[in-house]
């Protein structure tokens, strides 16, 4: 049986005000000790990505994504026996379609998510929100489908039509970056981060010490840790960043890296 408060020392940096983690850990814990399958809120990545590697390394539980996107990032996540019966993600989200007349308006992520927690809804009621010309996707807990039918006619100054769609109908999250290169002394940590975001090695340092940087989702504390090519990184108030290519040494032995900004 997994050591609950041990756990909670270990993620201590995962957990916020709204308690998301916890429940999410108890919920696993719950499953662990009854062998009944349970179903989380959206999580974010570095809340799915905790939880799985717990279900991995302390129970005999499996865990399956529920998103509705391809490659989503917040997901439900299927905390089950393995003998437990397939589901149907259908019975817990839902997909929205939101459309505005973007002749007169000009909306961003941003406006679609707070005109929706401006209902009272909590984040983790909502999955990812997709944008395209005149208008958004967004995945929703089933049980709050119809209130947003009801009570959504309106972002910002722009009016909106608001209708349930079928899976089959989602767009396809394209993540917009933006490009660079340069060479840094080694691929540590601290001085990928400094090339990206134009900070001296001593100010990424500070950042890493005071766990604002994740890597693949997960808070990395060390200023040494060695990145490879496909690391996510995110820099909480800076943004995020992909290691692209590692390109081999310089004539003055520095390394050349390309790496991507993700803007979207």
């Amino acid at each position: 049986m997994m050591d609950r408060q041990a756990l909670l020392k270990q993620y201590s940096a995962l957990i916020d005000s709204e308690g998301l983690f916890i429940k999410a850990l108890d919920l696993l814990y719950y499953a662990q000790l009854h062998y009944e399958p349970q179903i989380s809120d959206f999580l974010p990545p570095d809340l799915s990505f905790a939880i799985e590697q717990i279900a991995k390394n302390q129970t005999d539980l499996i865990t399956k994504r529920l998103g509705i996107f391809v490659e989503p990032e917040r997901v439900k996540l299927f905390l089950t026996p393995e003998y437990a019966q397939a589901i149907n993600p259908e019975a817990y989200m839902a997909l929205l379609d939101i459309q505005y007349n973007q002749k007169f308006n000009q909306l961003a992520h941003s406006d679609a998510l707070g005109a929706l927690m401006a209902l009272g809804i909590k984040r983790c009621k909502l999955g990812d929100i997709v944008v395209y010309d005149g208008g958004f996707q967004v995945a929703v807990d089933d049980g709050l489908c119809d209130y947003f039918l009801q009570n959504v006619d309106k972002i910002g100054r722009a009016g909106v039509k608001v209708k349930k769609i079928n899976f089959e109908e989602a767009k396809v999250n394209v993540q917009l970056k933006r490009a660079i290169s340069g060479t840094v002394k080694s691929i540590r940590l601290d001085s990928i981060i400094a090339l990206c975001f134009s900070l001296s090695r001593s100010d990424a340092q500070k950042l890493i010490e005071s766990e604002r940087v994740k890597v693949n989702h997960g808070v990395v504390s060390r200023t040494d840790h060695v990145n490879k090519v496909g690391d996510l990184i995110s820099v909480r108030g800076y943004g995020r960043l992909i290691v692209e290519e590692i390109l081999g040494v310089t004539k003055k032995d520095r390394i050349r890296v390309v790496l991507s900004v993700v803007t979207r």
